[in-house]
């Protein structure tokens, strides 16, 4: 059990726990009254019977009871007791509150509410308010149904209307005032004080109570203090899908002090949680045993003080669970299943190592580590590995990140549900931001569609039955930068765009089939928008233009000759294509490494067609027009280098194709149009040209045509 904060939850024991609502007893602060109440599905009272305060301490069912008021070590508690075990199902959510008087909650110093399991006395929650203000009633957390176990949230929510208005909030109808006391509940006489001193942050607050207590007698509760404020943090969301992380099984628990060896036998296949506690300062380090009892994998190596940590390692099941520990002093190990482990939802801090469980969908996770604890901002270590739910065998994990020394940075998350395997030195805390969904409605209305992170978004054809253009700007934080699919009806996928080919913003022709919709993957992105528009919003091809990066030009008129110049000094690839409004493309140039022109045909059909370049951002091209007319004419020998348009004047012959250094090239005949109707050779070689006519040669080098 570790203090939590506003949002966070954990399992709990299905069996006898006491809840306590405590603050210090400083002179002149207000009173605080608990109560219980008890919810439905709906998230209301069935009757005035399920709410249980002072003056109706006992719920009908009696698995709910009000224990009365106490006092000692300089703080004032109130106790509730729940039998989760005796609930009744329709009962989901058992509401612990408390109400304040003679001031607000904003002036009650030391206010948490903490649950303890009866018969051991062993916190198991622990929820410690640092944000009240001018509440005068206050849900300080709630014990609620999961998939058949018991959780308790944090919730931390007020009301300004006192008791009354919270209560008439959960359905209770309330007659005048709020069924809450007159005056401040009498505080019964002090009982001293446990020897123990205040625990460190992650600590169990330590408790000592009587084997059984009576409404109205003395018992006793010390709280833990944080190292450190505890921000509040919103609500985390609730996945109601079922989950299993791994196998369920009864905790164990061991003990010792020094050089010790753990062993439990019996444990089900699949990931299972240790949990290391070590007292005061000093070495500790966990190893697992293999078969030769030797030293396996390394759970734990820190000299934190005061540790209480987690690790988490996949049992086979045809052997026992060994573990060896190497400690300076005291040491406690629980295995335990790892659906206790704490649920990330949107924000968690901590202390060392700990395993977590997340249910959300696609993350920005904002990560910040103190560093170690010997105050060298440059020392100490952070790393995050993630795991599918179910497992934690090392050739499932991938690492989301490690760093050394103080760091605040924001890392992708995927979509879970996942375990997240966190080793520190120190401090740290978490911050999950889900990535926004975009909404379809507003998206086809408005025609933007924007997002962050990994995710597969449906775009709407502006023009259905023509091709649109779309408008991109896809941002990575990849070293191999974004990648993109489209997604057919089978769930098949082709590349798309590809940020080391098309760069992070540019201008293509999609939709080239006229489809309706389409489904694009975006993977390796952080922030990503995309916009589909009529083909139209493409400016005309006029005159040479120049440019960078992926864009597109429309050409109205008759087929003609294209030049393609490389004006950066890169040798990322470059190509030109011209696209028809029905969505056919054909190759019209494509650059070498070098800053020399080549030349090619623009194919157009019915007096229109579009020029799409394709270069990545840093990319800079200039294209430049020209009659077909202009193009080099030969009837016996011509020579090139590089993608070029070229007339043959001559009878029908056979003509001979040579590429510098037997590079493989091609030779296409093309009609009145334009358009490449016949490969006429490909590679070195002799072929038959009909007659006169355009030639496009394809190839990178140098070559020769002759008859």
């Amino acid at each position: 059990m570790s203090h939590m904060i506003k949002g966070a939850n954990v399992p709990v024991p299905t069996e006898v726990l006491r809840v306590a609502v405590s603050r210090l007893a400083q002179s002149g602060s207000p009173a605080v009254d608990a109560s219980a109440l008890l919810l439905d599905a709906v998230g209301k009272v069935r009757g005035d019977a399920d709410l249980v305060f002072y003056n109706q301490p006992q719920h009908p069912s009696g698995a709910v009871r009000h224990l009365g008021a106490t006092e000692g070590g300089g703080q004032f508690a109130q106790w509730l007791e729940l039998d989760l075990a005796r609930i009744e199902p329709v009962v989901q959510r058992v509401v612990i509150a408390a109400s304040c008087e003679g001031g607000t909650f904003g002036a009650v110093p030391g206010l948490y509410v903490q649950a303890v399991s009866a018969a051991s006395g062993t916190p198991v929650a622990h929820y410690p308010v640092v944000d009240a203000a001018a509440e005068t009633a206050f849900v300080l957390g709630e014990f609620y149904r999961r998939d058949g176990v018991w959780k308790f949230r944090a919730v931390g929510q007020g009301w300004a209307t006192g008791l009354a208005g919270l209560a008439t909030d959960f359905g209770i109808v309330v007659d005048g005032a709020a069924p809450a006391p007159a005056a401040p509940a009498a505080q019964p006489a002090p009982v001293a004080q446990p020897a123990y001193g205040q625990p460190a942050y992650g600590q169990p607050a330590p408790v000592a109570q009587p084997a059984y207590v009576q409404p109205g007698q003395p018992a006793y509760v010390q709280p833990g203090q944080p190292a450190y404020a505890q921000p509040a943090t919103p609500a985390a969301p609730q996945d109601a899908r079922p989950v299993s992380f791994g196998p369920e099984f009864p905790v164990y628990v061991q003990r010792g002090r020094g050089q010790g060896v753990v062993s439990v036998d019996g444990l089900p296949e699949g990931p299972v949680l240790v949990e290391l506690w070590h007292q005061g300062e000093g070495y500790t380090c966990v190893y697992t045993l293999n078969r030769r009892n030797k030293d396996d994998d390394l759970l734990f190596n820190t000299t934190l003080v005061d540790l209480r940590g987690s690790a988490a390692v996949h049992h086979k099941a045809n052997r026992p669970l060994r573990l060896r520990v190497d400690a300076d002093n005291d040491w406690t190990v629980q295995i335990r299943p790892v659906s206790v482990a704490r649920e990330l939802g949107e924000g968690l801090q901590g202390r060392g190592p700990e395993v977590l469980t997340y249910r959300g969908r696609l993350a920005d996770l904002d990560v910040s580590f103190a560093g170690d604890e010997d105050g060298d901002d440059d020392s100490g270590s952070m790393s995050i590995y993630t795991a599918p739910a179910g497992t934690v065998h090392e050739d499932k994990r991938d690492m989301l990140m490690y760093e050394v020394g103080r760091l605040n940075q924001t890392f992708p998350l995927a979509e879970g549900p996942l375990i997240l395997l966190i080793e520190a030195d120190g401090a740290w805390s978490l911050r999950a931001r889900p990535v926004p969904v975009p909404d379809p409605v507003i998206a086809q209305r408005t025609g933007m569609y924007e997002g962050r992170g990994e995710q597969t978004v449906t775009l709407v054809n502006p023009t259905p039955g023509r091709p649109c253009l779309l408008d991109y700007t896809i941002v990575s934080e990849d070293s191999w930068g974004y990648r993109t699919e489209l997604i057919d009806e089978y769930d098949e996928s082709e590349p798309y765009i590809e940020g080391s080919q098309d760069g992070e913003t540019g201008r293509l022709v999609a939709f080239r089939e006229g489809q309706t919709e389409q489904r694009i993957r975006i993977k390796g992105a952080v922030d990503w928008s995309l916009r589909p528009m009529p083909l139209e919003h493409a400016p005309p091809l006029q005159g040479p233009v120049e440019g960078v990066g992926r864009a597109v030009f429309r050409h109205t008129g008759a087929p003609m000759m294209l030049t393609l110049e490389r004006t950066s000094r890169d040798e990322a690839p470059l190509v030109v294509n011209s696209v028809q409004t029905g969505g056919r493309m054909a190759i019209t140039a494509q650059a070498g490494n070098g800053r020399r022109p080549v030349t090619g045909p623009v194919w157009v059909q019915n007096g229109e067609c579009y020029v799409s370049v394709r270069a990545p951002g840093e990319t800079a091209w200039k294209l430049t027009p020209a009659t077909a007319q202009s193009a080099g004419s030969f009837d016996r020998k011509i020579e090139g280098r590089g993608y070029t348009l070229v007339y043959y004047s001559g009878p029908g012959a056979d003509l001979v194709f040579k590429g510098d250094g037997g590079a493989i090239g091609a030779v296409w005949w093309l009609d009145a149009s334009f358009e490449p109707v016949d490969r006429l050779q490909v590679g070195p070689g002799k072929f038959h040209a009909p007659g006169p006519g355009f030639l496009q040669v394809r190839i990178a080098g140098k070559w020769e045509l002759s008859v």
